[in-house]
């Protein structure tokens, strides 16, 4: 069966298309033309469609039918959030609307020089919060696999002016650890995911919407070793240019890994139940 290999869904050559149409014909009409890549997407990515279908009818309970929509309305809107990932590191990023909910919680951890640890997830849009938090002058560090879309960061990076957040790389060494201990030292703010692993890495489990799945151990292992607070943030697409940020109640000190990835995976619960659309994980998740 299959699992998550290290690298999202997408290429350089589709990001230059969406890129070409939001500079020339704007955001509207390029939302209009991602409904032709999402058709191809349903009708013919069955490898990947199978397991959003699952996720619908067995983790969410939908019906046949819903399930089935539910996967062509998964696709779109994470395209849209692809088109406004770009959009929010272009000219136009003026154009969306940002509501917040616990917004207070980052600004406490900058405003007071404690650093922090934001734990996310591949829902929604999470680049909304290193766009938040600029405005607090924080400095934001985001972990992600170095295999992950380094072409496609490239390519955006050369076309729309950068990413507004620093990249701490996960390599086969454990080289992100001594950076995210040096940003913490730093009272910077560090945002990991806590919801996808690579074969062979070491995992925690837990019940995900009624079935066992498995948590990378990293993630949870690193914050619980730091004594700074640890919240959980995400952004999710509320209409057309409208977000919506959230970020937890802070955990304060030290605790165990098993007990964060607790708290972790009954937040994520909630955040799907309330956004089913906005949960992309394209592949085997409850992979035992």
């Amino acid at each position: 069966m299959a699992g998550w290999s290290g690298k999202s869904r997408g290429n350089a050559l589709g990001y230059w298309f969406f890129i070409f149409f939001l500079k020339n014909f704007g955001l509207g009409f390029t939302y209009g033309f991602l409904h032709f890549v999402v058709l191809y997407f349903f009708l013919f990515s069955w490898s990947s469609s199978k397991w959003i279908y699952r996720y619908y009818r067995n983790g969410l309970g939908y019906g046949v039918f819903k399930s089935i929509i539910g996967i062509y309305k998964s696709y779109y809107v994470f395209g849209q959030v692809i088109i406004d990932k770009v959009a929010m590191t272009s000219a136009i990023k003026d154009r969306f609307n940002l509501q917040h909910n616990g917004a207070e919680h980052i600004r406490n951890m900058v405003e007071n020089k404690t650093g922090g640890i934001l734990i996310s997830g591949h829902m929604g849009n999470w680049e909304v919060a290193s766009h938040l938090m600029r405005g607090y002058g924080g400095v934001v560090n985001v972990v992600m696999y170095d295999e992950e879309h380094q072409k496609i960061k490239q390519h955006i990076d050369d076309t729309t002016g950068g990413r507004k957040f620093n990249v701490i790389p996960i390599k086969d060494d454990i080289s992100h650890v001594f950076l995210i201990s040096k940003a913490l030292l730093n009272k910077e703010l560090v945002c990991i995911h806590g919801d996808r692993y690579r074969e062979g890495m070491r995992t925690l489990k837990s019940d995900f919407l009624g079935q066992e799945a498995q948590f990378p151990y990293g993630p949870y292992a690193i914050a619980s070793k730091f004594d700074v607070p640890k919240t959980f943030v995400y952004g999710f697409k509320t209409g057309t240019y409208d977000y919506t940020f959230y970020a937890t109640q802070p955990i304060e000190g030290k605790l165990d890994p098993e007990l964060l990835l607790t708290k972790y995976v009954d937040e994520m619960g909630k955040m799907v139940r309330k956004y089913p659309n906005q949960w992309f994980n394209f592949y085997d998740f409850w992979k035992a």
